[in-house]
Protein backbone atom coordinates (compact mmCIF):
# COMPACT_ATOMS: atom_id res chain seq x y z
CA UNK A 1 0.00 0.00 0.00
CA UNK A 2 2.85 2.43 0.84
CA UNK A 3 4.53 1.66 -2.49
CA UNK A 4 1.28 2.33 -4.37
CA UNK A 5 0.63 5.55 -2.43
CA UNK A 6 4.10 6.91 -3.15
CA UNK A 7 3.80 6.05 -6.81
CA UNK A 8 0.48 7.86 -7.00
CA UNK A 9 2.06 10.91 -5.32
CA UNK A 10 4.79 10.96 -7.97
CA UNK A 11 2.27 10.61 -10.79
CA UNK A 12 0.11 13.35 -9.32
CA UNK A 13 3.11 15.62 -8.92
CA UNK A 14 4.02 15.32 -12.58
CA UNK A 15 0.43 15.75 -13.72
CA UNK A 16 -0.34 18.78 -11.54
CA UNK A 17 2.96 20.47 -12.36
CA UNK A 18 2.38 19.97 -16.09
CA UNK A 19 -1.15 21.37 -15.98
CA UNK A 20 -0.65 24.27 -13.60
CA UNK A 21 2.96 25.19 -14.02
CA UNK A 22 3.70 25.58 -17.71
CA UNK A 23 2.92 29.30 -17.96
CA UNK A 24 3.70 30.37 -14.41
CA UNK A 25 6.89 28.72 -13.30
CA UNK A 26 10.03 30.84 -13.59
CA UNK A 27 12.19 29.69 -16.50
CA UNK A 28 15.95 30.01 -16.81
CA UNK A 29 16.41 32.09 -19.97
CA UNK A 30 19.91 33.52 -19.64
CA UNK A 31 22.98 33.89 -17.43
CA UNK A 32 21.93 34.44 -13.82
CA UNK A 33 23.35 36.91 -11.36
CA UNK A 34 23.82 34.51 -8.46
CA UNK A 35 24.05 35.82 -4.93
CA UNK A 36 25.55 33.49 -2.36
CA UNK A 37 24.83 32.16 0.18
CA UNK A 38 21.20 32.86 -0.78
CA UNK A 39 21.40 30.86 -4.02
CA UNK A 40 22.73 27.80 -2.21
CA UNK A 41 19.18 27.62 -0.87
CA UNK A 42 15.97 26.58 -2.60
CA UNK A 43 14.30 28.31 -5.57
CA UNK A 44 10.62 27.36 -5.20
CA UNK A 45 9.63 29.62 -8.11
CA UNK A 46 11.34 27.09 -10.40
CA UNK A 47 9.66 23.74 -10.84
CA UNK A 48 12.60 21.34 -10.32
CA UNK A 49 15.72 21.46 -8.15
CA UNK A 50 18.28 19.08 -6.70
CA UNK A 51 21.27 19.07 -4.37
CA UNK A 52 23.73 16.21 -4.95
CA UNK A 53 26.66 14.84 -2.94
CA UNK A 54 28.71 11.93 -4.30
CA UNK A 55 32.03 10.78 -2.93
CA UNK A 56 34.58 8.04 -2.36
CA UNK A 57 35.93 7.39 1.12
CA UNK A 58 38.20 4.99 3.01
CA UNK A 59 36.90 3.43 6.22
CA UNK A 60 38.89 2.67 9.33
CA UNK A 61 37.71 -0.91 8.78
CA UNK A 62 40.10 -1.09 5.82
CA UNK A 63 37.38 -1.00 3.15
CA UNK A 64 36.59 1.48 0.38
CA UNK A 65 33.13 3.01 -0.08
CA UNK A 66 31.14 5.17 -2.45
CA UNK A 67 28.36 7.41 -1.17
CA UNK A 68 25.47 9.39 -2.59
CA UNK A 69 23.00 11.67 -0.82
CA UNK A 70 20.54 13.58 -3.00
CA UNK A 71 17.64 15.87 -2.18
CA UNK A 72 15.08 16.71 -4.86
CA UNK A 73 12.49 19.49 -4.69
CA UNK A 74 9.55 19.29 -7.09
CA UNK A 75 7.00 22.07 -7.41
CA UNK A 76 3.38 21.00 -7.81
CA UNK A 77 1.74 24.42 -8.19
CA UNK A 78 3.47 27.76 -8.83
CA UNK A 79 3.15 30.82 -6.64
CA UNK A 80 1.76 31.23 -3.16
CA UNK A 81 -1.34 29.43 -1.96
CA UNK A 82 -4.60 31.31 -2.44
CA UNK A 83 -6.28 32.79 0.61
CA UNK A 84 -8.60 30.27 2.18
CA UNK A 85 -7.12 27.27 0.37
CA UNK A 86 -6.61 24.06 2.32
CA UNK A 87 -3.43 23.84 4.34
CA UNK A 88 -3.32 20.15 3.39
CA UNK A 89 -2.85 20.89 -0.30
CA UNK A 90 0.81 20.31 -1.11
CA UNK A 91 2.51 22.84 -3.38
CA UNK A 92 6.02 21.41 -3.07
CA UNK A 93 7.38 17.93 -2.38
CA UNK A 94 10.84 16.85 -1.27
CA UNK A 95 12.36 13.46 -2.12
CA UNK A 96 15.73 12.07 -1.08
CA UNK A 97 17.95 9.17 -2.12
CA UNK A 98 20.69 7.63 -0.01
CA UNK A 99 23.11 5.10 -1.49
CA UNK A 100 26.25 3.47 -0.13
CA UNK A 101 28.49 1.31 -2.31
CA UNK A 102 30.58 -1.24 -0.42
CA UNK A 103 33.35 -1.43 -3.01
CA UNK A 104 35.54 -3.91 -1.17
CA UNK A 105 32.68 -6.42 -0.89
CA UNK A 106 30.92 -5.62 -4.19
CA UNK A 107 27.61 -4.63 -2.58
CA UNK A 108 25.24 -1.73 -3.28
CA UNK A 109 22.67 -0.42 -0.78
CA UNK A 110 20.11 2.36 -1.22
CA UNK A 111 17.08 3.95 0.36
CA UNK A 112 14.55 6.62 -0.69
CA UNK A 113 12.00 8.90 0.95
CA UNK A 114 9.26 11.30 -0.13
CA UNK A 115 7.30 13.93 1.81
CA UNK A 116 5.28 17.04 1.04
CA UNK A 117 7.13 20.17 2.09
CA UNK A 118 4.10 21.92 3.58
CA UNK A 119 3.38 19.57 6.47
CA UNK A 120 6.47 20.01 8.64
CA UNK A 121 8.01 16.65 7.72
CA UNK A 122 10.20 18.12 4.98
CA UNK A 123 11.37 21.57 4.00
CA UNK A 124 14.12 23.85 2.79
CA UNK A 125 15.74 27.21 3.35
CA UNK A 126 15.60 29.94 0.70
CA UNK A 127 18.48 31.92 2.22
CA UNK A 128 21.21 29.29 2.59
CA UNK A 129 21.78 25.60 1.86
CA UNK A 130 19.41 23.75 4.13
CA UNK A 131 17.08 20.96 3.01
CA UNK A 132 15.63 18.19 5.15
CA UNK A 133 13.24 15.27 5.05
CA UNK A 134 12.34 13.63 8.36
CA UNK A 135 15.74 13.24 10.05
CA UNK A 136 17.69 13.38 6.77
CA UNK A 137 19.56 16.66 6.34
CA UNK A 138 21.95 18.55 4.07
CA UNK A 139 22.95 21.99 5.36
CA UNK A 140 25.76 24.52 5.31
CA UNK A 141 27.18 26.33 8.34
CA UNK A 142 28.57 29.83 8.72
CA UNK A 143 32.10 28.44 8.33
CA UNK A 144 31.24 27.04 4.89
CA UNK A 145 31.28 23.39 5.96
CA UNK A 146 28.33 21.20 5.01
CA UNK A 147 26.62 18.64 7.19
CA UNK A 148 25.12 15.54 5.56
CA UNK A 149 23.06 13.19 7.67
CA UNK A 150 20.74 10.32 6.75
CA UNK A 151 19.89 6.92 8.20
CA UNK A 152 17.48 4.13 7.31
CA UNK A 153 17.38 1.46 9.98
CA UNK A 154 15.27 -0.89 7.85
CA UNK A 155 17.82 -0.78 5.02
CA UNK A 156 20.68 -0.93 7.52
CA UNK A 157 22.54 2.08 6.11
CA UNK A 158 23.38 5.58 7.24
CA UNK A 159 25.88 8.40 7.11
CA UNK A 160 26.88 11.42 9.17
CA UNK A 161 29.45 13.58 7.42
CA UNK A 162 31.22 16.93 7.48
CA UNK A 163 32.06 18.13 3.98
CA UNK A 164 34.42 21.07 3.29
CA UNK A 165 35.07 22.66 -0.14
CA UNK A 166 38.71 22.54 -1.24
CA UNK A 167 38.36 24.96 -4.16
CA UNK A 168 36.02 27.68 -5.35
CA UNK A 169 32.46 27.11 -6.52
CA UNK A 170 32.22 26.36 -10.26
CA UNK A 171 29.54 28.07 -12.37
CA UNK A 172 28.99 25.75 -15.33
CA UNK A 173 28.16 27.00 -18.82
CA UNK A 174 27.80 30.77 -19.15
CA UNK A 175 28.18 32.03 -15.56
CA UNK A 176 25.94 29.22 -14.33
CA UNK A 177 23.57 29.24 -17.32
CA UNK A 178 23.52 25.61 -18.47
CA UNK A 179 21.56 25.46 -21.69
CA UNK A 180 20.08 22.04 -22.52
CA UNK A 181 17.82 22.61 -25.54
CA UNK A 182 16.81 25.00 -28.34
CA UNK A 183 13.63 26.41 -26.82
CA UNK A 184 13.41 29.31 -24.39
CA UNK A 185 13.68 27.87 -20.91
CA UNK A 186 15.46 24.64 -21.94
CA UNK A 187 18.11 25.42 -19.34
CA UNK A 188 19.06 25.29 -15.70
CA UNK A 189 21.32 27.13 -13.30
CA UNK A 190 24.11 24.68 -12.49
CA UNK A 191 26.85 25.14 -9.87
CA UNK A 192 29.29 22.70 -8.24
CA UNK A 193 31.96 22.29 -5.67
CA UNK A 194 34.03 19.78 -7.60
CA UNK A 195 36.48 18.87 -4.85
CA UNK A 196 35.57 18.58 -1.18
CA UNK A 197 37.13 16.90 1.86
CA UNK A 198 34.90 14.41 3.68
CA UNK A 199 35.15 13.12 7.24
CA UNK A 200 32.60 11.37 9.38
CA UNK A 201 30.87 8.03 9.76
CA UNK A 202 29.08 5.45 7.63
CA UNK A 203 26.82 2.63 8.74
CA UNK A 204 26.16 -0.68 6.98
CA UNK A 205 24.17 -3.55 8.49
CA UNK A 206 24.42 -2.06 11.98
CA UNK A 207 28.21 -1.60 11.89
CA UNK A 208 29.52 1.96 12.11
CA UNK A 209 32.99 3.07 11.11
CA UNK A 210 34.88 6.31 10.60
CA UNK A 211 35.60 7.39 7.03
CA UNK A 212 37.53 10.09 5.17
CA UNK A 213 37.91 10.94 1.51
CA UNK A 214 36.72 13.29 -1.22
CA UNK A 215 33.36 14.35 -2.64
CA UNK A 216 31.61 16.36 -5.35
CA UNK A 217 28.59 18.64 -4.82
CA UNK A 218 26.05 19.67 -7.48
CA UNK A 219 23.16 22.12 -7.18
CA UNK A 220 20.85 22.63 -10.15
CA UNK A 221 17.48 24.30 -10.64
CA UNK A 222 15.17 25.12 -13.55
CA UNK A 223 11.71 24.55 -14.99
CA UNK A 224 11.72 23.03 -18.51
CA UNK A 225 15.27 21.85 -18.93
CA UNK A 226 15.40 19.13 -21.58
CA UNK A 227 14.76 19.77 -25.26
CA UNK A 228 12.40 17.73 -27.44
CA UNK A 229 13.73 14.27 -28.28
CA UNK A 230 16.11 13.99 -25.31
CA UNK A 231 15.33 10.77 -23.42
CA UNK A 232 18.03 10.88 -20.74
CA UNK A 233 21.62 11.72 -19.94
CA UNK A 234 24.99 10.22 -19.09
CA UNK A 235 26.73 12.38 -16.44
CA UNK A 236 30.36 12.05 -15.40
CA UNK A 237 32.10 13.80 -12.48
CA UNK A 238 35.78 13.02 -12.12
CA UNK A 239 38.57 14.17 -9.82
CA UNK A 240 41.80 13.58 -11.70
CA UNK A 241 45.07 12.94 -9.87
CA UNK A 242 46.85 15.75 -11.75
CA UNK A 243 44.58 18.21 -9.90
CA UNK A 244 42.01 18.77 -12.63
CA UNK A 245 38.29 18.07 -12.29
CA UNK A 246 36.09 17.03 -15.19
CA UNK A 247 32.31 17.18 -15.56
CA UNK A 248 30.62 15.91 -18.72
CA UNK A 249 26.92 15.55 -19.37
CA UNK A 250 25.95 13.78 -22.56
CA UNK A 251 22.30 14.46 -23.35
CA UNK A 252 21.06 11.37 -25.17
CA UNK A 253 18.47 11.31 -27.92
CA UNK A 254 16.12 8.42 -28.67
CA UNK A 255 18.49 6.93 -31.27
CA UNK A 256 21.38 6.93 -28.77
CA UNK A 257 23.25 9.87 -30.30
CA UNK A 258 24.44 12.86 -28.32
CA UNK A 259 22.23 15.95 -28.41
CA UNK A 260 23.97 19.15 -29.67
CA UNK A 261 23.34 20.79 -26.30
CA UNK A 262 25.51 18.29 -24.44
CA UNK A 263 28.26 20.05 -22.54
CA UNK A 264 30.81 19.92 -19.73
CA UNK A 265 33.47 21.73 -17.73
CA UNK A 266 37.19 21.16 -17.17
CA UNK A 267 38.52 22.74 -13.98
CA UNK A 268 42.24 23.30 -13.38
CA UNK A 269 43.91 22.81 -10.01
CA UNK A 270 43.85 26.61 -9.71
CA UNK A 271 40.09 26.75 -10.25
CA UNK A 272 40.07 28.04 -13.84
CA UNK A 273 37.10 26.68 -15.80
CA UNK A 274 36.99 25.75 -19.49
CA UNK A 275 33.52 25.15 -20.95
CA UNK A 276 33.32 22.03 -23.13
CA UNK A 277 31.19 21.77 -26.27
CA UNK A 278 29.96 18.45 -27.74
CA UNK A 279 32.82 18.38 -30.23
CA UNK A 280 35.40 18.67 -27.44
CA UNK A 281 34.46 15.35 -25.80
CA UNK A 282 34.20 11.82 -27.22
CA UNK A 283 32.40 9.27 -25.03
CA UNK A 284 32.45 5.61 -26.09
CA UNK A 285 30.95 2.73 -24.06
CA UNK A 286 33.33 -0.18 -23.61
CA UNK A 287 30.83 -2.63 -22.11
CA UNK A 288 27.23 -3.09 -21.00
CA UNK A 289 25.29 -4.45 -18.04
CA UNK A 290 21.62 -5.52 -17.84
CA UNK A 291 19.68 -5.10 -14.62
CA UNK A 292 17.78 -8.17 -13.43
CA UNK A 293 15.34 -5.86 -11.61
CA UNK A 294 14.33 -3.35 -14.30
CA UNK A 295 15.52 -5.18 -17.42
CA UNK A 296 17.32 -2.00 -18.54
CA UNK A 297 20.68 -2.31 -20.27
CA UNK A 298 23.22 0.35 -19.26
CA UNK A 299 26.71 1.16 -20.53
CA UNK A 300 29.22 -0.28 -18.08
CA UNK A 301 32.69 1.09 -18.80
CA UNK A 302 33.66 4.04 -20.99
CA UNK A 303 36.46 5.66 -22.89
CA UNK A 304 36.42 9.46 -22.62
CA UNK A 305 38.69 11.55 -24.83
CA UNK A 306 39.35 15.28 -24.86
CA UNK A 307 41.97 15.55 -27.62
CA UNK A 308 42.58 19.29 -27.20
CA UNK A 309 43.40 18.74 -23.52
CA UNK A 310 45.47 15.55 -23.90
CA UNK A 311 42.96 13.55 -21.86
CA UNK A 312 42.28 9.91 -22.77
CA UNK A 313 40.58 7.96 -19.99
CA UNK A 314 39.24 4.47 -19.40
CA UNK A 315 36.48 4.41 -16.78
CA UNK A 316 35.59 1.26 -14.88
CA UNK A 317 32.59 0.88 -12.54
CA UNK A 318 33.79 -0.13 -9.08
CA UNK A 319 30.54 -2.06 -8.51
CA UNK A 320 28.57 -3.01 -11.60
CA UNK A 321 25.12 -3.37 -10.01
CA UNK A 322 24.39 0.18 -8.80
CA UNK A 323 20.84 0.71 -10.05
CA UNK A 324 18.56 2.92 -7.94
CA UNK A 325 14.83 2.22 -8.25
CA UNK A 326 13.44 5.67 -7.50
CA UNK A 327 10.00 4.90 -8.91
CA UNK A 328 8.38 5.42 -5.49
CA UNK A 329 9.82 8.92 -5.07
CA UNK A 330 11.10 10.70 -8.18
CA UNK A 331 9.53 8.21 -10.59
CA UNK A 332 12.96 7.56 -12.17
CA UNK A 333 14.98 4.33 -12.25
CA UNK A 334 18.65 5.10 -12.90
CA UNK A 335 22.21 3.84 -12.47
CA UNK A 336 24.62 5.79 -10.28
CA UNK A 337 27.90 4.52 -8.94
CA UNK A 338 31.59 5.15 -8.34
CA UNK A 339 34.19 4.69 -11.06
CA UNK A 340 37.97 4.54 -11.35
CA UNK A 341 39.83 6.27 -14.17
CA UNK A 342 43.06 5.12 -15.83
CA UNK A 343 44.82 6.18 -19.02
CA UNK A 344 46.56 9.48 -19.67
CA UNK A 345 45.88 10.32 -16.01
CA UNK A 346 44.34 8.40 -13.14
CA UNK A 347 41.40 9.52 -11.05
CA UNK A 348 38.03 8.65 -9.55
CA UNK A 349 34.47 9.88 -9.50
CA UNK A 350 30.84 9.07 -10.17
CA UNK A 351 28.68 8.30 -13.20
CA UNK A 352 24.91 8.76 -13.48
CA UNK A 353 22.86 7.15 -16.27
CA UNK A 354 19.19 8.03 -16.81
CA UNK A 355 16.61 7.21 -19.46
CA UNK A 356 17.67 3.58 -19.97
CA UNK A 357 14.83 2.19 -17.85
CA UNK A 358 12.27 4.53 -19.39
CA UNK A 359 12.40 7.79 -21.33
CA UNK A 360 12.62 11.08 -19.43
CA UNK A 361 11.34 13.11 -22.39
CA UNK A 362 8.98 15.86 -21.18
CA UNK A 363 9.82 14.98 -17.55
CA UNK A 364 12.44 17.70 -16.89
Amino acid sequence: MVRLRNRLVVMAACAVASVLGAAEWIEVTGPPVPVFPRDHGAHPGHRTEWWYVTGLVDGDDGNRYGLQLTFFRQGLAPGDAEAGSSALRARQIVAAHLAITDISNGRFHYSERLRRADGGLAGYSTSELGVWLDDWLLSRGVDGAMTARARDTAAGIGLSLEIRPQRELVLHGNRGYSRKGPETGNASVYVSWTRLAVTGELEIDGSRFAVSGAAWFDHEWGTSQLGTGVVGWDWFSLRLDDGRDLMVYRLRRGDGTADPFSSGSLVTSGGEVTNLNPGDVVVEPTGFWTSEDSGATYPSGWRIRLPAHAIDLELRPLVVDAEVDGSRTTGVVYWEGPVAATGSVTGEGYVELTGYAGSLENRF
